[in-house]
């Protein structure tokens, strides 16, 4: 379990002290770019770390991947389908797995470019690059496979 890069954001294994971790995953209308920070203090309630989507702005992003990034999580809540979606996207057609193959191997591309522009470690769709099976917190859930 040393790579934090194998497992999942929510796994503390996943949350070194000594380094700042993102992660690229759509998340329905969401700015696609997640992370681990520090809300500070605000009246009784103390700092504390949680995870949440970063905006372009606050990583620092330039225009044009912000852009790229936005635009790439807003074909996949486009073409997301599932029981919770049916009623609101009826009337779209389903990608083909051509298209769904290009949408995944730009979130790669996008994710490469996030970590030179910020220097950080980026993890793409977890565990779509690997994961460490042994891991008592994540190493069980389901491998994330390219279409």
């Amino acid at each position: 379990m040393d790579d934090p890069l194998l497992h999942a954001s929510g796994c503390r294994h996943g949350r070194p002290e000594d380094r700042r971790r993102l992660d690229v995953m759509p998340d329905y209308g969401a700015f696609p770019v997640w992370g681990w920070f520090t809300l500070p203090a605000r009246g009784d309630q103390p700092a504390r770390e949680v995870h949440g989507n970063l905006p372009a702005r606050a990583l620092g992003l330039s225009t044009d991947l912000g852009a790229a990034l936005q635009d790439w999580a807003d074909w996949h809540d486009r073409h997301q389908r599932g029981p919770d979606f049916a009623s609101l996207h009826d009337d779209r057609p389903d990608p083909t797995r051509d298209e769904r193959r290009r949408w995944f191997e730009q979130g790669r591309s996008l994710a490469d470019r996030l970590a030179a522009e910020t220097g950080m470690p980026v993890v793409y769709l977890w565990p779509s690059q690997g994961r460490d099976p042994s891991c008592p917190v994540c190493g069980e859930r389901r491998r994330i496979t390219p279409p």
